[in-house]
């Protein structure tokens, strides 16, 4: 037999030997990391299960006549609601009957603390709870009777970089003044009584550990632009400091990686104005609250009269809010109810649409969200201004007003 063979046996030989005395440590360390994931697991549940709301409420906000307030108010209402611990709110707007309802769906836990915050920007709303309008809707759809298009929408760009807000739609003149929700109340009122449009945007406030990297990724990007290189420490600096240090500690004082030293500046070209924009937008966006978000849109129509092109009110509504040089929004082909593809097309699309439907009616969040800040929420949900006066837009005709403080009791 060949050396390296015999090398080869012995080896072998070693380690089965070690294998048989010592297998019941392999065997613990296979235990105890089996026993590990089970306590993470149950613990991962435990924090589900506090986290889970078990009534929820859905509420519809009547819009006065006398409605005269920017999407400002609305901001500062999302600014309120960022405390917010358990659940998440879906913000909604339903065209039926070719008329525009405003729906809230949120935990009822926090009903309260939703109208103080909304009644405090607009005292002249009318709140009432109503019930699930897709309980009136089929359980399952497409059927025989309707069918539904529908997609959910996501950044074209990464999360730190802004979508454009209200203030730029917005002008010094109050009859300039341009409300982006005026083209998809005035879409609504060309639907037929039996079509239905939904857009739904969920929210969620920002965990702190996902609010830390959002803002870190924003100050990256900017250093990025300002030309400022990243420095990332490794072991290997940590050694050749340590060498460095050792010989030079006679006669100066020791520097470790990350720690600041002064340097010489270094001249650089300027900064274009494309630049300086970003650079403004983004630190703007980072400096306020922010908000994990759900967006998708859907329409359902009898199959009699069904007509796709109606569906793309909402990529145009959201075209609006576009920028080339920072985010955009756009469809998520991934999730579209429109297969491209010929093999068991029917089948395919039939079961996407159902998948869709089923998760809009539960209100699940997406799996591709996306962060807007509380002026990009605004931006996007608000209540129309009174110089939108589409006829889909049913403003009450009346405003609640407090009882008198002498009342007789």
């Amino acid at each position: 037999m060949p050396l390296q063979y015999s090398y080869f046996f012995q080896i072998l030989h070693y380690f089965i030997e070690i294998l048989l005395e010592f297998w019941w440590i392999i065997f613990l360390i296979i235990l105890g990391k089996s026993f590990i994931n089970l306590y993470r697991s149950y613990r991962k549940k435990l924090k589900k299960q506090k986290k889970e709301v078990k009534n929820w409420v859905v509420l519809e906000i009547k819009i006065n006549r006398e409605i005269l307030q920017t999407p400002k108010a609305m901001e500062q209402v999302f600014s309120g609601l960022h405390s917010m611990e358990k659940g998440n709110i879906s913000l909604e707007i339903l065209g039926l009957r070719k008329e525009i309802n405003f729906l809230i769906r949120l935990p009822k836990e926090y009903r309260k603390l939703f109208e103080s915050q909304l009644y405090a920007q607009y005292p002249e709303v009318d709140i009432k709870e109503v019930y699930d309008y897709f309980s009136t809707f089929p359980p399952f759809l497409p059927n025989k009777d309707f069918d539904l298009y529908g997609s959910e929408m996501i950044f074209k760009n990464v999360n730190h970089f802004p979508i454009r807000t209200y203030p730029l739609f917005e002008e010094t003149k109050e009859e300039k003044r341009i409300d982006p929700l005026a083209n998809l109340i005035e879409s609504a009122s060309q639907l037929q009584s039996s079509e239905y449009l939904i857009l739904q945007i969920i929210i969620l406030p920002l965990t702190s550990e996902k609010e830390k990297k959002w803002i870190e990724d924003g100050q990256k990007e900017i250093n990025k632009l300002l030309g400022k290189k990243e420095e990332k420490i490794g072991w290997r600096d940590w050694i050749g400091s340590f060498i460095r240090n050792l010989i030079t500690a006679f006669y100066t004082l020791p520097v470790w990686p990350g720690e600041k030293k002064e340097e010489k500046p270094v001249s650089s070209s300027p900064l274009s104005s494309g630049d300086k924009e970003k650079i403004a937008r983004i630190e703007q966006k980072i400096s306020k609250l922010g908000f994990e978000v759900s967006v998708r849109f859907i329409y359902i129509s009898p199959r009699s009269i069904y007509d796709e092109t109606n569906s793309l009110v909402f990529p145009a509504y959201f075209k609006q809010f576009n920028t080339e040089n920072l985010n955009a929004f756009k469809i998520n082909d991934l999730t579209s109810t429109k297969i491209k593809s010929r093999l068991f097309k029917t089948r395919r699309t039939f079961l996407k649409k159902l998948n869709f439907y089923q998760k809009l009616k539960q209100r699940e969040e997406i799996k591709k969200t996306i962060i807007l800040n509380t002026e990009e929420l605004a931006s996007i949900y608000h209540f129309p201004v009174l110089k939108v006066k589409a006829p889909a837009l049913i403003r009450s005709l009346s405003r609640k007003g407090e009882a008198p403080p002498n009342i007789p009791t």
